[in-house]
């Protein structure tokens, strides 16, 4: 069987669909043409509004007050938490933050203590005499 002979291999679903999105955008064909222009217009307004001084100003109080109000909420929760003497999210983040420096502080601290263990044992090793090959003799013998 030749290469010309074999069937096209079988197209997946986002093949298929990719192949059609590019036949659909491509700038030589009618929708492409009206997506080319589309999406031209639209770029030039959201430049324009993205530069207006009263959108920035609109959305900025917009993300203003709702930061704010993200605030204020926060902190009524931890007084309520503070209220019924449970910790808050703060708190147990500072503690999770000082448990993780202790763990890395005695994890450092092991490495440290293998070292000097190594050096105390071969240390001992160099102070004992070598042990000899022959038999121990009887005294008396």
């Amino acid at each position: 069987m030749s290469d010309s002979d074999r069937p096209p291999p079988p197209r997946g679903l986002l093949a298929r669909g990719l192949k059609l999105l590019g036949h659909l955008t491509h700038p030589e064909t009618r929708t492409g043409k009206v997506f080319t222009r589309a999406e031209q217009g639209l770029t030039r307004f959201l430049t324009r509004v993205s530069e207006s001084p009263t959108y920035l100003r609109a959305s900025g109080t917009v993300l203003r007050q709702g930061l704010n109000a993200r605030i204020r909420r926060n902190s009524l929760v931890e007084n309520a938490l503070h209220t019924l003497r449970l910790p808050t999210t703060s708190e147990v983040e500072n503690l999770r933050d000082q448990l993780r420096r202790v763990n890395d502080q005695v994890e450092a601290l092991g490495s440290q203590l293998e070292v000097v263990v190594d050096l105390l044992h071969r240390k001992e090793s160099a102070a004992e005499p070598a042990p000899t090959d022959s038999p121990p003799t009887k005294p008396g013998a």
